[in-house]
């Protein structure tokens, strides 16, 4: 289960980390192409949402299996699109593929392991981070020999391909997540999620947290990737992997420590440091200095996504998909950023909409001070 993350950012890094090459490829404007790559992969945006509150009534083998199995097809197809509308409907069939193959792999791994729900997604996520760290990896190796993004999408669906087969063959997977509530409210429909989500607070105030999270991801890549493509492909490679690097050290960190310290002032003190970067990178082309912001980014951000999930799951106990059910609801909001990030660049240029992240960290970071210290 914690090679679904990491094949889900391998995966998913690809198109982003390649967008000034894709804009070339495909002759599409740069800054567009940055938001329309991100905007893309939430095309099948409303089917997420119920896909995973269906969930709940089958195994997690098989949810899981074919999750990964159409992961696989759509990133394949994404290797051998023609053009921007091919390449705009792979990813769009990537979108709920992977939602759902990382929704139930979260769900098993937070409900059954031992360990606290922090130090859980600590885990999830520090493989995620390991599927991030392979991207400039092996783009730096086909670019090495002549290669370019496309031949990145086929390791990424072979991968994942062999993930879904092995996922196949798990019997241990057979069983569903354990549910604790009645049996009345056992598979809840998507109108359902949504009740429960207003009626808890903390839960819906988690779920519109991690839609903040999202933004500091394949999104800052896409941006930040463009914003300093003036400075050439190494100097991008090497920006991405700085970024990469200070995400493994603060979720190395994170999950030796989790339960040692405040999860609410760690969001604290991360959501400052990471806000006050994404301002210094914004203003910078420096080839130092950008990976230097880019790094403080990548470490303080990191803590983000394991610590709010956590958050949002312990909302709810025992009922992940319904958790991710209320999640995959608010995706038109993930889908919607990347659109208006895309106008700004077109408009006033990639700085400013690096610039715009920072609501990110400034969001993230009042859901905590309104938090309670309490663990669930």
């Amino acid at each position: 289960m914690f090679a679904v993350p990491f094949v889900d950012e391998l995966a998913s890094g690809i198109a982003p980390a390649s967008a000034p090459d894709i804009a070339i490829d495909l002759a599409l404007p740069a800054g567009m192409t940055a938001g329309g790559i991100i905007t893309a992969f939430y095309g099948l945006v409303l089917v997420e949402a119920p896909l995973l509150a269906w969930s709940e009534r089958v195994s997690a083998r098989w949810f899981s299996t074919a999750s990964l199995a159409a992961l696989a097809v759509s990133t394949l197809g994404a290797a051998f699109a023609h053009g921007p509308i091919e390449l705009a409907i792979c990813l769009a069939l990537y979108g709920p593929a992977a939602g759902c193959s990382l929704a139930v792999a979260e769900g098993v791994l937070v409900e059954s392991a031992g360990a606290s729900r922090e130090r859980t997604m600590a885990r999830i996520t520090l493989a995620a981070a390991l599927g991030d760290l392979a991207v400039p990896a092996v783009l730096a190796l086909f670019a090495w020999i002549g290669l370019g993004w496309r031949a990145g999408f086929v390791v990424a669906g072979l991968v994942a391909g062999v993930l879904a087969l092995a996922h196949a063959c798990a019997r241990d997977l057979e069983r569903a997540v354990p549910i604790e509530d009645d049996e009345d409210d056992a598979h809840p429909s998507l109108r359902e999620a949504l009740k429960v989500a207003l009626g808890s607070r903390s839960l819906l105030a988690w779920s519109f947290a991690g839609v903040l999270v999202s933004l500091l991801d394949e999104v800052l890549v896409a941006f930040a990737a463009v914003h300093l493509a003036g400075l050439g492909s190494l100097v991008r490679s090497i920006a991405l992997a700085a970024w990469i690097g200070g995400g493994l050290v603060a979720l190395a960190w994170l999950e030796r420590r989790i339960d040692d310290v405040s999860p609410r002032r760690v969001l604290l003190v991360t959501t400052a440091i990471s806000a006050c970067a994404i301002v210094v990178l914004a203003q910078t082309h420096d080839s130092v200095l950008a990976p230097l912001a880019l790094a403080l980014v990548g470490g303080a951000s990191s803590t983000f996504h394991p610590l709010v999930k956590a958050r949002a799951y312990a909302s709810l106990p025992g009922r992940p998909a319904l958790v991710n059910a209320v999640a995959g609801a608010l995706i038109p909001l993930d889908a919607l950023a990347p659109l208006v990030l895309g106008a700004i660049a077109l408009r006033f240029g990639p700085a400013s909409a690096v610039m715009t992240l920072v609501i990110a960290p400034l969001g993230i970071g009042w859901a905590a001070w309104r938090a309670s210290e309490d663990r669930a």
